[in-house]
């Protein structure tokens, strides 16, 4: 190495300077001169492209419809606050009860107002059979009357009466009979020696009745003849059971109707006011189920007179007409 001349090593590093300027430099076709890319502008080609896509990430963009799981939560929210109300919504309070004197003043004023427009029978002090349940009219009923529970399905209850209207020895009694269901199906109201609720007033107020029946005996008893109409309205769901003295002369049982009429020897027998059958509108009782009195005999009208409760109807409401009903006695003989 110490015998080369500068001249040579000189050129010996000029050699070796262009062989590694040729070796950086991309290379040509000679048939087309295209140039052809080397591997490291391919491999950065490469690399750019995911950072492109990271870019619009799904992710990033907020979704225009509420994912299934959002709509149960937002749900969710008055289902937790609705147990933390300090009052159900079904708690019922309680009626006070009232004094003996409110409490006689309610029924009377009940018994005028049940000929109203918002109560019309089978309406009766605010329950309607087929409409109302039990648990429903119980709490008012029992803030002015004395309810003695007898059955599962049925009450009694007695209503208190001012001196003047109550019957001596006998209370004023109504009972109510619900299914299963609680539904109240039936009622029965004793009859009251009051106004206002004779048959004159009565067709007067609900029109011509559906059936009329009547039994009477042939000749007075103890000093009384006892005559019964029950008037019968099957698609309103009631029946009226009326009871009067009524006389004899020439062979006819004659019975009348006098509206205002109040019994003052025999109320026990005779009240002004009718024994009251109630059930659901449109069901169809026979006589027995609204009598209830295995023993008796009914009679329909148009048997025994020469009525029809069309023609009754049309006579008990002219006012020039008087109320009444001719029998011929004959025809009751054997009545028992």
């Amino acid at each position: 190495m110490l015998g080369i001349q500068p001249r040579v090593i000189k050129l010996m590093l000029a050699i070796g300077f262009a062989l590694i300027t040729i070796s950086c430099q991309p290379s040509f076709s000679q048939e087309n001169n295209d140039m052809v890319v080397t591997p490291m502008v391919t491999i950065s080609t490469t690399v750019l492209k995911p950072t492109t896509i990271m870019e619009i990430t799904p992710t990033a963009l907020p979704s225009p419809t509420p994912s299934p799981t959002s709509t149960p939560t937002q749900e969710f929210v008055p289902t937790i606050a609705a147990p933390t109300s300090p009052t159900p919504t079904n708690t019922v309070l309680p009626l006070p009860t009232l004094s003996p004197n409110e409490a006689v003043n309610q029924v009377m004023v009940l018994l005028a107002d049940n000929q109203n427009p918002e109560c019309l029978l089978p309406c009766w002090w605010g329950a309607t059979p087929g409409i109302t349940s039990w648990n429903e009219i119980e709490p008012f009923l029992s803030t002015f009357t004395s309810i003695d529970q007898s059955t599962s399905v049925g009450v009694s209850l007695e209503a208190p009466l001012p001196e003047a209207v109550a019957i001596s020895g006998f209370d004023y009694n109504q009972v109510y009979i619900w299914n299963e269901d609680g539904k109240i199906i039936s009622i029965t109201v004793d009859s009251i020696n009051i106004t206002g609720y004779d048959a004159k007033t009565m067709m007067t107020i609900y029109g011509m009745p559906d059936e009329v029946w009547i039994r009477t005996i042939s000749s007075p008893r103890e000093g009384v003849l006892p005559f019964q109409l029950i008037i019968v309205y099957q698609q309103k769901g009631f029946s009226l059971h009326y009871y009067v003295d009524a006389s004899i002369q020439d062979g006819v049982v004659t019975a009348c109707f006098e509206p205002g009429f109040i019994e003052t020897e025999r109320p026990d027998l005779f009240p002004a006011g009718p024994r009251m059958y109630l059930w659901e509108a449109g069901v169809v009782k026979s006589i027995e189920d609204i009598v209830r009195e295995p023993l008796a005999t009914f009679f329909l009208l148009q048997d025994k007179t020469d009525l029809s409760p069309e023609t009754l109807y049309l006579k008990f409401t002219n006012p020039n007409e008087q109320p009444c009903i001719d029998t011929p006695a004959e025809d009751w003989r054997d009545i028992g």
